[in-house]
């Protein structure tokens, strides 16, 4: 009787042993799982904050594009305050830009080809001042649709702010007048005509700034 008991003692002190060692190692897992359960609620709450200051970055950038927009038009426009208001709208990393005046919206396709090369050219330079990015800026046919007033702003107030390099491509004397070279010229450090020969082909020739519109070099020959 007394091996009987003592066999059964043991039967039970081993299924004991294992059942609490079963228990153990579910509450290992209970205690895994809760670890867990704090990363996933902390990483979600990380990823809501990175949302709201994105968010919020994205409608601060937005707004200082609306007052540097507004700014540089008003800047080279010579109708005084002709935008009184600019709103950005952003969706799906496309801008969409609405001017306004006292009244309201301004209808971009209904302005003169000057209104809108000054509206192309403040927008580039709200865009370069933003982005806080140095790059050279290329400028082709640069004063082409301007008026006498807008050219010499654009001359005095654009081109020597927008970047330290601006590379213009005027056609001299139909892009560029030489009264609105004279302008310019204290912002020049280079210059270049572009020739085009039957031996030489098209090459660049340099010339000095205060002679870009000597007819003399413009009009010589240079052959092999």
């Amino acid at each position: 009787l007394i091996i009987e008991e003592n066999k059964q003692q043991s039967v039970a002190e081993h299924q004991f042993a294992s059942k609490k060692k079963v228990m153990e190692e579910l509450a290992k897992k209970v205690q895994i799982e809760a670890r867990y359960k704090e990363k996933d609620d902390l990483a979600a709450k990380l990823v809501v904050e990175l949302d709201e200051f994105l968010l919020r970055i994205k409608n601060e950038k937005r707004k200082a594009l609306e007052l540097r927009i507004q700014k540089s038009l008003n800047s080279l426009m010579h109708k005084v305050n002709f935008v009184t208001k600019v709103k950005v709208e952003i969706e799906n990393e496309m801008l969409d830009i609405h001017l306004y005046n006292r009244k309201t919206e301004i209808i971009k396709d209904n302005l003169s080809k000057g209104e809108q090369q000054i509206y192309a050219t403040a927008l580039l330079k709200a865009l370069v001042e933003e982005s806080n990015i140095d790059f050279p800026v290329f400028v082709d046919s640069p004063m082409q649709k301007y008026d006498i007033e807008h050219s010499s702003r654009i001359i005095t107030e654009f081109y020597p702010a927008i970047s330290k390099q601006v590379i213009l491509f005027p056609l001299l004397n139909k892009e560029l007048s030489k009264a609105e070279y004279a302008l310019l010229n204290p912002y020049i450090r280079e210059t270049y005509l572009i020739k085009n020969t039957p031996e030489l082909g098209s090459f660049f020739l340099k010339v000095q700034p205060d002679q870009l519109f000597n007819p003399s070099i413009v009009a010589k020959d240079y052959a092999l």
